[in-house]
């Protein structure tokens, strides 16, 4: 008698279960991945030390004559102040450099002689970056200056250039992150200054390589 009922239990379940149709699985819902902030933290002061290469134009657009660009390595600074938010890193900065780059042609003229010097390179700018943990890309965007003189058996003359800057880099943290390495790659828009009555176009590239102290 009891295998009789447990029997007929088990179909009026089963009847059910077929009346009521098959049950539906639970929806998928995504996993959401949500961004994690830097955890190198890059704000805070710093200075530091470079080694620079930088060219500089003496573009005189065809004109005689023609001046010779100043070109070579030389040695900078850095110092500035960085903010940090999530990954958003911006601050600013001043840099300089300790060089003088020089160049030498004919100025266009056969048997001349010319040469030209560069120095006090120096610009002040801000930066803005997005931080990945302990490694900076960012770019920098600021105003630049030096002073530039020609010399030669056609005379010469000497000029300030100044104007807008351009940069781009990347940042590695070392270590305990104290120290950083860093290098940028700057384009200064310096368009043209008289130079011997000569308008004569300045534009200036620099590649820097830093050593960085954090504080």
């Amino acid at each position: 008698m009891k295998t009789i009922l447990a029997a007929a239990a088990l179909g009026f379940a089963a009847t059910s279960a077929l009346a009521s149709g098959p049950v539906a699985p639970p929806p998928y819902v995504p996993p959401v991945t949500v961004p994690t902030a830097s955890a190198y933290d890059w704000s805070g002061a710093y200075a530091g030390l470079g080694v620079t290469y930088g060219r500089m134009q003496f573009d005189t657009n065809g004109a005689i004559p023609s001046y010779p660009d100043a070109d070579g390595w030389g040695l900078s600074g850095i110092a500035g102040y960085n903010w940090q938010s999530g990954n958003l890193v911006f601050g600013g900065e001043v840099v300089a450099d300790f060089s003088n780059r020089e160049g030498s042609n004919n100025c266009g003229v056969p048997g001349n002689v010319c040469d030209s010097i560069v120095e006090n390179q120096a610009s002040i700018r801000g930066r803005v970056g997005y931080a990945m943990d302990r490694s900076l890309m960012f770019m920098t965007v600021g105003y630049g200056r030096d002073e530039r003189a020609v010399a030669g058996t056609l005379g010469g003359g000497s000029a300030v250039y100044s104007g807008p800057m351009l940069g781009v880099g990347y940042e590695q943290a070392l270590g305990s992150g104290a120290w950083t390495m860093r290098g940028d790659l700057e384009h200064y828009f310096y368009g043209d200054e008289p130079i011997g009555g000569v308008a004569t176009n300045g534009d200036t590239s620099i590649l820097r390589l830093s050593v960085i102290r954090r504080f």
